[in-house]
């Protein structure tokens, strides 16, 4: 038993019990307000077969046909799942986007050192000019020759790497910029066209396939036109072949009243 400041006994074992219970419930209300991808994704085929890692669920209604129909707190964890997977996705795509700027900041240092004037300058090494070793003005100038060839030949490996990074670069941006030629239609006669002539570029074949695919498109589409005309031309032809026809087979009427009986005859009107 217990007396409280108030001077009211209370029952300690009922005190204990309330803050027992009282203390998972705090708990689970912690974990359901603060439910997010993590937790979606720790939530395996243990729990429920249906999350199983290579489910591939079809059939399902579109998700805007029930999710006004679910309770609320379903829609709210959905909500939070969205929103974590939003903050993640966008601290993914910064941290991507701090990482590539890291290295094309580096890849222009490297392309600046080994591309750069030095580079040039070591392109027309004088290797005809045969120096007088036993002269010092002449050793000196065989040195730094034997100096400049060496150097040349450590940057050789780099610029090779750099001109492969440059090429790379570059098929990137244009398959950014033709998304359209890694479609079957593209791909299978571009790969075609470079295995018969290796000599060609990429961008050079996809050029080649994407003209004549062009040419093929507009030769159906001019058939199709020229077949809609003839078409219609000849349904034209039909309908005034019938109308002159039947004003044809109409005979000349001395009157009305002999008119008028050859139509009834005829019921054409």
């Amino acid at each position: 038993m217990l007396e409280n400041a108030t001077g009211t006994v209370t029952d300690s074992t009922s005190v204990e019990d309330e803050t027992v219970e009282a203390a998972p419930q705090e708990a689970m209300d912690d974990i359901i307000d603060n439910f997010t991808l993590d937790d979606l994704l720790q939530y395996g085929a243990e729990e429920d077969p249906l999350f199983a890692d290579d489910a591939q669920h079809k059939g399902m209604k579109p998700i805007n046909q029930w999710i006004q129909n679910v309770p609320e707190d379903v829609r709210k964890h959905l909500a939070n799942i969205r929103a974590d997977y939003t903050r993640k996705t966008q601290a993914l795509s910064a941290a991507k986007k701090e990482v590539e700027q890291a290295k094309e900041q580096m890849r222009l240092q490297t392309e600046g050192f080994v591309n750069g004037p030095m580079a040039r300058k070591l392109e027309n090494i004088d290797t005809e000019t045969e120096y007088d070793l036993f002269d010092a003005e002449g050793m000196k100038a065989e040195i730094q020759r034997q100096a400049q060839l060496m150097l040349k030949q450590m940057l050789q490996p780099a610029q090779e790497e750099i001109e492969v990074q440059q090429r790379r670069l570059a098929l990137d941006k244009f398959k950014m910029e033709n998304p359209e030629m890694t479609s079957p239609e593209y791909r299978t006669p571009i790969v075609e066209l470079l295995q018969s002539r290796p000599e060609l570029k990429l961008e050079d074949a996809f050029y080649i396939v994407k003209a004549k695919i062009d040419s093929q498109k507009s030769a159906t589409e001019r058939a199709e036109m020229a077949d809609r005309k003839a078409r219609q031309k000849e349904t034209v032809l039909k309908s005034s072949k019938g109308t002159k026809a039947q004003t044809a087979s109409v005979p000349q009427f001395k009157s009305a009243v002999e008119a008028y009986n050859w139509h009834k005859t005829r019921q054409t009107f």
